[in-house]
């Protein structure tokens, strides 16, 4: 479609309003031929291709000035499969969304990914990311589950469908293609047809617990070390309750939403998956323990999650329960950041979330600015570092930076704050989340532009991304698209 189509405004913005262009033209790509096809026709006109299966990047990755934006919405299929061996397999198309995932598996299959909450996320971009949910503590990444994608790939100037699968022949070219896929980001070596699973996915439970308390900032305010106490001892809960060998809190998920004062709650929002609730109520008063704060019902909503019910905890049956999580948010204008923590939390770190979350800024909308801090480990560690192209693997927490508003007058005040507020956590590494012993990076599905851009020598992205797998990623990419077809701002750069 052409700018004179109606859809065309629509099909060429994301999620995030804070993004939009107008390339030549959308194809909304119908299936495998037709993407072979737009994707040699795009190259044929001379058109740098971006691909776009949810429209949830963070930044502006897909936006394609005067090229082409191959949409993959339509192509939304979740099915039994097989494998290029012959074995059997549950096929997710690459505009599928989350929500077509766990309805279609579970409705039809009894089974279910550990994959993310917000139900408009697409398929092709979390998985390649490594994907992860509330059940991943139990059963792992997304990506851990993974056996096969079919990609449309360029190699040697061929536009062609591969089907590159987790045993192929060690180190072969097609076996690095696959590896590529599970943690190494969307946009950078093809275009994501389908994802094929293991047949021998998870079962989802049947009933899970979910609870949400809130502790006003009101309160807190009056009790400033409350709020340390708050926060250390998350941390210190899940640095006890996060090793590979975990079996006691495995069904645990929590999340700590460290809002702004201005929200009004600092709330807590926890998923526990076994019918006897005696461990997450030991848990919610592991999280309390020593405050004066004492927490109350949630009322209203922080950062997007909001369950509307007058008690503390309530048991529903998982899909219900995965229903009332579902919520991507209103589309907004946003700006996130992420890092990985190995232990828990720092004095200093603890203090700058205060000083940051207590501030005042005029003229911003800081009522949805938080700090989430989600649990990680258990599963997800028991993988090494580069079984998978995503190397964090023993990390206990999960953080993303968010900040949204819609006023796009006040972009630089809500970029600013979010910078400062980052900025000051990591200041005793240089402001970014170094690998060390404290943290591990941070997550390449939630990326940041500020940790550098491909264009310069040396951008912490590469390397707090991915670590020590960036020159197998770059040995990937010089080999299945050494014309660097698809690339955006953070890319992987062919090496040098």
């Amino acid at each position: 479609m052409f700018p004179s189509d109606g859809r065309y405004q629509t099909l060429s913005q994301g999620f995030n309003q804070r993004w939009s262009s107008t390339p030549s033209y959308i194809r909304v790509v119908g299936g495998e031929a037709d993407a072979v096809t737009a994707l040699r026709s795009a190259l044929d006109k001379g058109l740098r291709p971006t691909i776009r299966g949810g429209g949830h990047c963070y930044e502006g990755f897909v936006d394609n000035d005067r090229g082409v934006i191959l949409d993959l919405s339509t192509l939304r299929g979740v099915r039994t499969a097989t494998d290029k061996y012959g074995a059997p397999t549950y096929s997710v198309e690459g505009g599928a969304t989350n929500w077509d995932v766990y309805t279609t598996l579970f409705r039809k299959f009894g089974v279910t990914l550990p994959a993310g909450s917000c139900y408009s996320v697409g398929a092709g971009g979390h998985i390649s990311g490594g994907g992860y949910g509330l059940l991943s503590r139990r059963h792992g990444l997304t990506v851990d589950h993974l056996v096969q994608v079919d990609v449309v790939t360029v190699r040697g100037g061929r536009v062609e469908v591969t089907r590159a699968h987790r045993n192929d022949p060690k180190d072969s070219a097609d076996q690095d293609l696959f590896w590529a896929h599970t943690g190494g980001g969307g946009g950078n070596f093809g275009v994501v047809l389908r994802y094929h699973f293991r047949h021998d996915i998870p079962k989802p439970p049947p009933r899970v617990w979910l609870s949400s308390v809130a502790w006003p900032w009101a309160d807190l305010l009056k009790e400033p070390a409350d709020f340390h106490r708050l926060v250390n001892n998350f941390g210190a809960f899940f640095t006890a309750h996060s090793g590979k060998a975990e079996t006691a809190y495995r069904g645990l998920f929590a999340i700590l939403k460290l809002t702004h004062r201005s929200n009004g709650n600092v709330v807590l929002l926890s998923q526990w998956d076994e019918d006897d609730p005696a461990p997450l109520d030991a848990f919610l008063a592991a999280v309390e323990d020593g405050m004066k704060t004492r927490a109350t019902v949630q009322t209203h909503s922080a950062g997007g999650l909001f369950l509307p019910y007058p008690d503390q905890r309530r048991q529903m049956p998982w899909f219900q329960a995965t229903m009332t999580l579902n919520g991507s948010g209103e589309n907004q204008r946003g700006k996130y950041k992420s890092a990985y923590h190995r232990r828990r939390f720092t004095p200093r770190q603890i203090d700058a979330f205060w000083e940051w979350l207590t501030k005042d800024v005029d003229g911003a909308e800081l009522q949805q600015t938080l700090v989430q801090i989600d649990s990680y480990g258990c599963r997800i560690n028991a993988r090494t570092p580069t079984e998978d192209a995503i190397p964090q693997r023993d990390s206990i927490m999960k953080l993303q930076y968010q900040t949204y508003w819609t006023d796009p007058a006040k972009d630089s005040l809500h970029l600013d704050y979010l910078r400062g507020l980052y900025r000051d956590v990591y200041g005793a590494t240089g402001g970014i989340p170094e690998i060390n012993t404290d943290t591990d990076g941070a997550y390449v599905n939630y990326p940041d532009v500020d940790l550098g851009t491909a264009g310069q020598t040396d951008p912490p992205y590469q390397r707090l991304y991915y670590k020590q797998n960036y020159a197998r990623l770059q040995r990937a990419k010089k080999t299945w698209d050494e014309r660097n077809v698809f690339h955006h701002a953070q890319s992987i750069t062919l090496p040098s």
